[in-house]
């Protein structure tokens, strides 16, 4: 049956480290990974940033980043495309050598996370182990079978959970909200903006839920064990 893993690599494990320490209030979120093959890994990378002059600048002083474009903009945020160096490009392959795939990943700089689909438990399993022979240091927030039948019905992994009953405890869905997103963020230790994708996160896992949209099991102790 085919699985999900959840986890979270440190930011210097991946890629964008050197950006982040210039513009430590960025926001990245990766469309989609293209070209995803032995060979070569590109990203298209939705960037939010006031200066995106500034963030050119850090994207080519960045180790980790080997070549990049910009492909879209709208408002406040821009599409690129980026070309990972053969470090980051690295990890991106661990995936690829258990037939996984890399469907979401983002990071507000205090880490990258990640969402892999692989055909199965095993597959989860050998790449949890790849990361630490390379001597990374993942944490796992969740694990999720597509398709069954049992499981939590809440569907969400263990920081979107514990971030909505913070929420929910200090009043921020009351009307009036009786705390900002900023102050949420500060007493959950959290950025501005990763608390914000978190929670948008958690609202449409909810709704899919509540629609039946997206049936999937959460296995409640995420373990990689068989």
């Amino acid at each position: 049956m085919a699985s999900i893993i959840e986890l979270r690599l440190p930011l210097e494990q991946f890629a964008l480290a050197h950006t982040f320490d210039v513009m430590p209030e960025l926001h990245v979120g990766v469309e989609r990974f293209a070209g995803q093959n032995e060979e070569s890994t590109m990203s298209f990378v939705w960037v939010a940033t006031g200066d995106f002059e500034a963030f050119e600048d850090a994207l080519v002083a960045d180790p980790s980043v080997s070549a990049f474009s910009s492909v879209a903009d709208c408002d406040d945020e821009c599409l690129y495309r980026i070309k990972w160096a053969e470090e980051a490009e690295a990890v991106a392959r661990l995936v690829l050598t258990e037939d996984g795939e890399i469907t979401a990943a983002s990071t507000s700089g205090e880490s990258w996370e990640f969402q892999i689909m692989c055909p199965d438990h095993s597959s989860l399993s050998k790449i949890y182990v790849c990361c630490e022979d390379y001597e990374l240091s993942p944490t796992v927030d969740a694990i999720y079978d597509l398709g069954g039948n049992k499981g939590s019905v809440h569907g969400l992994t263990e920081l979107q959970y514990t971030s909505l009953v913070t929420a929910k405890e200090m009043g921020y869905y009351n009307v009036p909200r009786e705390i900002t997103l900023t102050e949420l963020a500060d007493e959950l230790e959290v950025s501005h903006q990763a608390l914000s994708d978190r929670l948008r996160r958690a609202h449409g896992r909810l709704i899919d839920r509540a629609l039946n949209a997206n049936d999937r099991t959460r296995i409640e102790s995420p373990s990689l064990e068989q």
